[in-house]
């Protein structure tokens, strides 16, 4: 990851404990942060904990990309940062926020969870910001871990304190389930039962959202803000999918992950490949700027190398990234 961003990057045990990191070592508390209002809800209270308020910015609705020209002046006065989220690979405007950012003295960060391989005006997503966040739990499939990549190598050693104090201790327990994950998986899809295991969580109270979104429980809410900045205290959200996401890692699960991560190139060719083929179809015919204001976009999405964007284009590029 060092060699294709020519950044440092930290290991983290996730992308989302890697957010949590750089908004703390970035942002004061009680910051406004502008982020995009489609995405998962996990990062929505990442931000919460980190002690910062999140402003929804406008988006353009040819790619899902945050609208740099639609948000008022009003709010990037009042800024005290800015996320990306480069959904489902389709990258943000980095080089035009980049440029806000400097102007106004704020922080860019990159959630760079779905866009391991996207690049924006030839370079790759992850080196505009002054941190990005990866996931390997998208294209890698390692379901655990993540980076964090900085423009400053200084700030590398108090980030990594940083995630040191935050994680908890590696359980055996944990380490052996997650061995065993793979096979039980497979073999539930294997006898078709995906339906009855998750009608079962749902019956024992463990499937933690019915949907897209997840219960936003409005008085715990209101006694979580009142300790932020604080990550234990939003921990029931953060959670959410992903409950090893502070376990400091085992031997076991680095293994794995590096056996996946080598596989990325390969991952990413498919990707493409996939892609191309669905944006060739009559379906996609890709659009030029029109008297709407839509815009073609500057960047290309994991696996698509275009530059014109278009809705079916997006829909191409979210079948093409791996899932939120």
């Amino acid at each position: 990851m060092r060699e294709r961003l020519g950044r440092d990057v930290l290991y983290m045990p996730s992308c989302r404990l890697g957010l949590y990191v750089a908004l703390r070592h970035w942002c004061p508390p009680g910051g406004r942060v502008l982020m995009s209002p489609v995405n998962d809800d996990v990062i929505f209270f990442v931000v919460l904990a980190a002690g910062l308020r999140p402003v929804q910015a406008p988006l353009n609705p040819y790619d899902g990309s945050i609208d740099v020209d639609a948000v008022p002046e009003s709010t990037w006065r009042g800024l005290s940062g800015v996320i990306t989220t480069n959904l489902y690979g389709n990258p943000d405007p980095a080089a035009e926020l980049r440029l806000r950012c400097d102007a106004l003295g704020i922080p860019l960060i990159e959630d760079a969870a779905h866009a391991i391989g996207s690049t924006v005006a030839g370079r790759p997503v992850g080196s505009f910001g002054d941190a990005a966040v990866f996931s390997l739990s998208k294209h890698v499939g390692a379901k655990t871990g993540g980076f964090l990549a900085v423009a400053d190598p200084g700030a590398r050693d108090e980030l990594a304190a940083a995630r040191d104090a935050s994680l908890l201790p590696s359980r055996p327990g944990a380490e052996l389930a997650y061995a065993v994950r793979p096979y039980a998986e497979a073999g539930v899809r294997g006898l078709r039962l995906t339906h009855a295991a998750r009608a079962a969580l749902r019956l024992l109270g463990q499937e933690e959202r019915d949907g897209i979104r997840m219960p936003l429980r409005p008085g715990e809410l209101r006694r979580a803000l009142a300790d932020a900045p604080d990550l234990a205290a939003f921990h029931s959200w953060v959670r959410v999918d992903l409950h090893h996401y502070r376990l400091r890692p085992g031997r076991m699960r680095l293994r794995r992950t590096e056996r996946l991560l080598a596989g990325l190139d390969r991952t990413l060719a498919a990707h493409e490949a996939g892609t191309e083929e669905l944006l060739a179809c009559p379906w996609a015919a890709r659009k030029a700027v029109g008297a709407d204001g839509a815009r073609s976009g500057t960047g290309s999405g994991t696996g698509t190398g275009s530059g014109a964007e278009t809705e079916a284009g997006v829909g191409a590029k979210a079948a093409a990234g791996a899932g939120a």
